[in-house]
């Protein structure tokens, strides 16, 4: 009865079963989101009468912390790790990925999305859930979706009074689409928010679906298309019209050569960062990519026939900016000698990615590189290296030889490291 639930022993049982309550993730709402057809995304923000859904207001209700400091702020969700929505998965840790992902401070390596908020964090996890379920498809978002992500894109840069135009970041990986979700992206005219997408692994992606979306994305400054696999140079050529672009990746995408990449490179003026392993790279072309220019801070090119003179010609004229390098599964090159070089030549190297080159059996060599370069500085370096021969024994026996040097090495052996190598911070995004 009434006078029963308001009795006061009964308001003690309640209050002490509401604190026991836990309030569930982000990662377990987004996943309870993921219905059948008929709850569809496209349904859930569509205006009524010209006003807002209930979901629009609640998620644009995320801005006011950012204004009135009498509301608590809300925090920022990680987009990879133990309490997110995205699975760490073995088979796709490199440096690079997840490819949208930033650190949320100088000091903090949590991963958060790169130019986003609380709102579009919610917007993406959905996206996630859908998925890490096995349910996405061309007809699970539509235009509505797309409008609700660039409004709150929009209107929390408005109220932070940040620079324009402003830009969010959206993760379509490993999505099942066709043209459906092309043209509702177009259609809702959200390109010219987008600062970076991530396309990896979009089976479905193809050339004209490229030529449609990327014109009108003309702020992009980062793009993945990594393991997509029906792009060739015809799509590949769109990306030259990208001109604020700043990192590529289209490793794995093997309709693609070095040349063609080579081609659209030399129409980038900001590119600093290319991700293209599994193309084809050898000296030749490797030396034309140098002459483009020498201020790369991070290459991927693995899976390749560099030799170990061509390698060590190139890497030289990128000494001084090169931060993450990758060049996994070139069992014929990469060895302790090249390592060492590492060490000696590339004086601010922070990421190195030497999976599967089984000639490399120590990290010893590239310590005693940065020794014999004069360098005292204890900097960090992030080492990926499965199925090399570098045992956990080794790992020691380098940290004992270089006590000091050595001190912040971090050696991944397994398949862990997802998001690692990722050292860009949210500041620089906003």
């Amino acid at each position: 009865s009434p006078r029963h639930l308001a009795s006061p022993s009964s308001l003690r049982r309640h209050r002490n079963h509401t604190m026991k309550r836990k309030i569930p993730t982000l990662h377990a709402t987004s996943q309870r989101a993921v219905g059948a057809h008929a709850c569809n995304a496209e349904t859930t923000f569509a205006t009524v009468d010209g006003e807002p859904s209930s979901a629009s207001r609640l998620l644009r209700s995320f801005h006011d912390a950012e204004t009135d400091s009498s509301k608590p702020p809300i925090a920022r969700y990680p987009c990879v790790g133990p309490d997110a929505t995205r699975r760490a998965n073995a088979n796709d840790v490199d440096l690079n990925h997840p490819f949208c992902a930033c650190r949320s401070g100088d000091k903090d390596s949590t991963l958060v999305f790169m130019y986003n908020n609380a709102a579009v964090d919610c917007l993406q996890s959905y996206l996630d859930s859908l998925v890490e379920l096995g349910r996405m498809d061309d007809t699970r978002l539509g235009v509505n979706f797309f409008k609700e992500w660039k409004y709150n894109v929009v209107v929390n840069s408005k109220k932070r009074k940040a620079t324009t135009p402003p830009l969010g970041a959206i993760s379509l990986q490993y999505w099942t689409l066709s043209d459906r979700t092309i043209r509702a992206m177009v259609a809702s005219n959200m390109g010219e928010n987008i600062g970076a997408l991530d396309l990896t692994g979009v089976q479905g992606l193809t050339d004209e679906l490229l030529q449609m979306l990327l014109p009108k994305c003309p702020n992009m400054t980062r793009l993945s298309l990594k393991n997509c696999r029906r792009i060739t140079v015809k799509g590949l050529d769109r990306v030259k019209n990208l001109k604020n672009l700043v990192c590529l990746d289209v490793g794995g995408s093997f309709n693609l050569t070095a040349m063609n990449v080579i081609d659209v490179v030399s129409e980038l003026p900001n590119l600093v960062e290319l991700h293209a392993s599994g193309l084809g790279w050898n000296d030749a072309t490797l030396e034309k990519l140098m002459d483009l220019r020498t201020n790369w801070i991070g290459l991927s090119i693995g899976f390749s026939r560099i030799t170990a003179y061509g390698l060590r010609e190139a890497l030289g004229h990128v000494a001084d900016t090169l931060t993450h390098l990758a060049v996994p599964f070139m069992e014929t090159t990469v060895d302790n000698a090249l390592i060492g070089f590492f060490g000696k030549t590339l004086s601010n190297l922070k990421c190195l990615d030497i999976r599967g080159n089984s000639s490399v059996s120590s990290l010893t060599g590239f310590f005693d590189g940065r020794q014999l370069s004069g360098s005292v500085q204890v900097d960090e370096l992030f080492v990926l290296a499965r199925y090399s021969n570098i045992q956990a024994s080794s790992v020691e026996d380098t940290k004992s030889i270089h006590p000091v040097l050595a001190s912040n090495l971090t050696v991944v052996l397994d398949g862990g490291g997802c998001g690692g190598g990722i050292r860009r911070r949210l500041d620089y995004f906003v």
